[in-house]
């Protein structure tokens, strides 16, 4: 588990809703049954992480849709 008991399937799930279907984070807390700041606060959490190993972005994008599940 990470980011306040949310597994890491249900952040790249929720990642992928954000990028891909337009949800925003109250949307992603709604469903996922979490409080808005606690997903507000995991994605910012990984923006920040992402950001800071890409700083140019040249890396996003780059990996299929739902590549996790096979």
């Amino acid at each position: 588990m990470s980011q306040r008991g949310m597994s890491d399937e249900t952040l790249l799930e929720a990642l992928h809703l954000k990028d891909h279907e337009g949800l925003n984070r109250t949307q992603l807390a709604n469903r996922f049954g979490v409080t808005r700041g606690s997903m507000i606060g995991a994605l910012n959490r990984i923006e920040n992480d992402t950001n800071a190993t890409d700083p140019d972005g040249n890396q996003n994008g780059t990996m299929k849709p739902r590549w996790w599940k096979r």
